[in-house]
């Protein structure tokens, strides 16, 4: 046989062979043939339940935080984040922040931005829509001394801050001559105006312990013309202090429109309207006291997380107590959970004074657990 017929002949067997095992093959393993479909067929049925589910959650607040744009993997297109609290302490800055027995609000971006940033409190507005809050005494304390007294050349100091029945009592230390600080009282009910304005005009003043509102009205002066308070949002008016709500406090930059106030033994009360009647949306942890953004985009750490469902809630169980600008400190040392649907839900560790801005990345969490109690799926 020639060289040229032997290689034929060994090329058709081997494509006998191929051919053979090819079919054996197919024969035996029929599973590996028909498994990758299933499998993919399986995950698209499981994808398509996620997003009914997320479909659900994107129909909420459609009213008063809508899609504005179209949206996108990046983008939900909402006009803001809602922000849902119950039971919770919501601090602003250290001291300054306040109960909220049951508030829904929104968070606005500011500026160019379509993203809420929560280490930015200047990137956005907060818009309380309807709810209640209180701010105790330690409260209004921190903020007429961190934040209304806290500046060069200030003729305030030492403030401290009481309330009784509908009396708000202050008491701190004044300086018209350099050097020279006496002490003050003033006592008197408080008044909304505008919808946004606290004005505290008291019915008693007295410097050195000598009552100087009798005085001032015979001499025919007012405390604004022996005083200046250089703080944006707060100004002397004859002898009233002043304070506009939505720029009186630490950013972020407020919304508000209050319906009533009025002030007991526990602090201010202030009750907040809108032009909506804000539902609340189911929380994904069943608790008496938590915080919930829901919808939206927030930019929270180094991620940015769309048509955000994010639950806080304490670590230990109880109340929560959360700091706008400290909340990386309370994360650090709480934990982290995440629910099939891609909700979040954030055990938030206890809230400890810090300087804004002061977070350590090598720091070591404190009391750390592995493991806490489970979360219910969505």
């Amino acid at each position: 046989m020639s060289g040229n017929k032997r290689k034929y002949w060994i090329a058709a067997a081997l494509a006998l062979l191929v051919t053979v095992v090819a079919a054996v093959a197919a024969n035996l393993l029929p599973s590996h043939v028909t498994a990758t479909p299933a499998l993919i067929a399986e995950k698209q049925t499981q994808l398509a339940a996620l997003d009914e589910l997320t479909a659900a959650n994107a129909a909420f607040a459609t009213d008063y935080n809508p899609q504005q744009r179209e949206s996108t993997l990046r983008d939900s297109g909402r006009k803001g984040v809602g922000i849902y609290m119950r039971n919770a302490f919501f601090r602003v800055a250290g001291d300054i922040g306040f109960q909220a027995s049951e508030l829904a609000g929104l968070l606005l971006p500011s500026g160019s931005s379509s993203l809420v940033i929560m280490d930015d409190p200047t990137s956005f507005v907060f818009k309380p829509l309807r709810g209640k809050v209180v701010m105790p005494p330690s409260a209004l304390a921190a903020l007429f001394n961190q934040y209304l007294a806290d500046y060069e050349g200030s003729q305030l100091r030492n403030l401290s801050v009481q309330t009784q029945a509908d009396t708000l009592i202050v008491n701190g230390e004044t300086s018209n001559v350099p050097g020279v600080w006496l002490p003050f009282h003033m006592a008197g009910e408080p008044r909304l105006a505008d919808g946004h304005m606290f004005v505290f005009d008291p019915d008693t003043i007295e410097v050195a312990n000598i009552q100087a509102k009798s005085l001032l009205k015979l001499v025919n002066l007012q405390v604004s013309s022996l005083l200046t308070i250089d703080t944006k949002g707060a100004e002397l008016e004859g002898n009233a202090i002043v304070l506009d709500l939505n720029t009186a406090l630490p950013p972020p930059r407020m919304q508000v429109q209050v319906s009533e106030m009025h002030i007991d033994d526990a602090g201010l009360h202030l009750s907040f309207t809108s032009d909506y009647q804000a539902e609340f949306p189911e929380p994904i942890v069943a608790a008496n006291s938590w915080i919930m953004l829901q919808g939206g985009d927030v930019k929270t750490l180094r991620a940015v997380l769309t048509d955000v469902r994010m639950q806080m809630l304490a670590r230990d169980g109880g109340a929560l107590d959360i700091s706008l600008y400290n909340y990386r400190q309370q994360l650090q040392s709480g934990l982290m959970d995440v629910t099939p649907a891609g909700g979040f839900v954030a055990y938030l560790g206890a809230f400890k004074p810090a300087d804004y801005g002061a977070t350590n990345d090598t720091q070591a969490s404190e009391n750390r657990q592995d493991q806490t109690e489970g979360i219910g799926d969505e």
